[in-house]
């Protein structure tokens, strides 16, 4: 009866009937092969693709950032400009009461590393500085014509270098020679001191020796 059931099963087996199902088998099976390879290339695709549109974001952005970044115009650029002269030894001796002079002496070095923006912003202050250094002058050896011609262009360029902030279109290389000019105008005022008190020191001597040679 065994050797009978063994014999039905491999007929069974070896029948027609199940060729059907293994290509049935074979045809699902490279289906399921080929869809799994669609899908991986397809993952794969769209995970190039996302790399490739992050870092073209990513550049775009930076080159924004970059295009963004305000740049200097000629009008915000410092400029190195020619120093202040100083009194000398027996000017600042004569002179140290003039507050007026040592105020409008150090707001001037200011102007010495500044821009063109920053000069026409103190223009208005450096007015004020000049019309006090006028009204407080008290030493009667510096009311002199020559003194006083300085000061009339020292004044006179400092409220042109005014009169510049309410020109809209106004270039840094204007504003610059007027700032030179204003300086160059003032150390001619302060040499003009030191000339002044050397010449009558000079004098003074001049004098005494005088003096001794009648003796």
């Amino acid at each position: 009866m065994f050797c009978y059931f063994l014999t039905f099963i491999k007929k069974r087996f070896q029948s027609t009937d199940l060729q059907p199902l293994t290509l049935s088998l074979g045809s699902k099976l490279l289906k399921d092969v080929f869809l799994r390879g669609i899908s991986l290339f397809m993952i794969r695709q769209i995970f190039i693709l996302s790399i490739a549109t992050f870092l073209l974001l990513s550049c775009k952005k930076t080159i924004q950032n970059t295009d963004s970044t305000p740049k200097k115009t000629g009008m915000q650029i410092p400029v190195k400009r020619r120093g202040i002269d100083t009194l000398s030894y027996l000017s600042k001796n004569k002179v140290k009461d003039w507050v007026a002079y040592e105020n409008l002496n150090n707001y001037l070095k200011q102007f010495n590393n500044t821009s063109p923006n920053d000069a026409l912003n103190m223009a208005v202050e450096l007015n004020e500085y000049i019309r006090i250094l006028r009204d407080s002058l008290k030493i009667e050896d510096l009311k002199t014509n020559s003194l006083k011609a300085r000061f009339n262009v020292l004044r006179n360029e400092a409220l042109r270098l005014k009169d510049m902030t309410l020109i809209p279109a106004i270039q840094p290389e204007q504003v610059n020679t007027q700032i030179d000019k204003i300086l160059l105008v003032f150390n001619s005022y302060t040499q003009k001191v030191n000339t002044i008190y050397s010449k009558q020191k000079f004098d003074e001597e001049i004098d005494l020796e005088v003096l001794f040679d009648k003796k």
